[in-house]
């Protein structure tokens, strides 16, 4: 560092936690490419969109003071409680403003305390889909709002992106129609937000002890489909890819990810345990028999080509799903994924 500011002297203006903060975000950055996960990004100064300081911010009312900054007006949308000291500001850019997130710290505060597995006894489980965002184990069906792959949605995001994709390269008028693109994706953004804290409130304020997830892959599920070619041709054959782009959009848009990341915050803030587990064949295995076939499932149908028995396809998932978290905790087999 000392030897950047020497090369760089714009950085004597730069606080020094906020540069060193930087700096980590390069080790984890690199240390995510040695594991397999991506090559860093370059990022100059004009597009580095937020950084953290790790000290010397204070807070007076509707005023902020951060280091080499100085003090500022913000909107204090919640007042920092008495006996709590702030430990570390991030302050991130979007396109309508710049957002401030406060870390604040009370010892005294005692930590969450996980229910043990010993003491499990109901559990709900949760099925990811496409039509309903969730389907639940007792029967609940939770819509899919869909925010970004509404035929209104993609109609308005085709036309301001293509109002972007006609105006002159670093002019003004691209910045400005850039802008309104950007917006838009921030509102849709902010609605699925708002909707997936909802969504993960309903479900952990249930009257159970552990909540069930799938264990998806989702960036698998959205890789593309494997090359074809004609043998005796060379020619490149239909893979399905076009079919399977509106299916990566609908998976992309639910948000599953995010949805059950939000689920294990506020099941280890109630002290209630997440378990994830394998969703593999949930859907295609029948509850009555155990016969697992492909043709058992037929849309949102499922009718046991063994035995006959039929139920709702995704919420019989949702079954099959909690009985494995039951079993996992009953020691019935390996270890489950417990996230607390």
């Amino acid at each position: 560092m000392p030897e950047l500011k020497a090369a760089r002297p714009w950085f004597a203006g730069i606080d020094s936690t906020v540069l060193q903060q930087n700096v980590k975000r390069l080790d984890t950055a690199y240390k995510n490419f040695f594991d397999g996960r991506g090559f860093p990004k370059f990022k100059n100064r004009s597009n580095f969109t937020s950084f953290t300081f790790a000290m010397g911010v204070k807070i007076q009312g509707s005023k902020i003071y951060l280091p080499k900054l100085g003090w500022m007006r913000f909107h204090n949308s919640r007042p920092i409680p008495n006996g709590f000291t702030i430990k570390a500001c991030a302050v991130r850019k979007r396109q309508n403003g710049w957002y401030v997130s406060i870390r604040i710290e009370d010892k005294s505060v005692p930590n969450y305390t996980t229910k043990p597995l010993e003491d499990v006894v109901k559990v709900i489980g949760c099925d990811m889909g496409i039509t309903k965002l969730v389907h639940l184990s007792d029967g609940t069906q939770i819509k899919n709002p869909k925010f970004s792959t509404t035929k209104k949605a993609k109609r308005t995001l085709e036309i301001r992106q293509r109002r972007v994709s006609r105006k002159a390269k670093s002019s003004k008028n691209r910045r400005k129609a850039a802008k309104k693109l950007g917006l838009f994706h921030q509102k849709i953004g902010d609605k699925r937000q708002a909707y997936q804290w909802k969504v993960a409130n309903k479900i952990v304020s249930r009257n159970v002890d552990a909540i069930a997830l799938e264990n998806l892959n989702i960036s698998g599920m959205m890789r593309r489909c494997r090359v074809k070619v004609d043998e005796k041709t060379g020619r490149f054959l239909k893979n399905g890819q076009s079919r399977k782009k509106g299916l990566n959009r609908s998976i992309s848009d639910a948000s599953w990810g995010e949805l059950i990341l939000k689920i294990e915050y506020l099941a280890a803030k109630q002290g209630k345990v997440a378990i994830k587990v394998n969703p593999k064949y949930s859907s295609q295995e029948c509850r009555n028999c155990g016969h697992k076939d492909k043709s058992n499932r037929d849309g949102e149908k499922f009718i046991c080509t063994e035995c006959g028995y039929h139920e709702h396809a995704d919420i019989g998932a949702a079954k099959t799903i909690r009985d494995r978290a039951l079993n996992l905790v009953r020691g019935d087999s390996a270890k489950p994924g417990i996230s607390a």
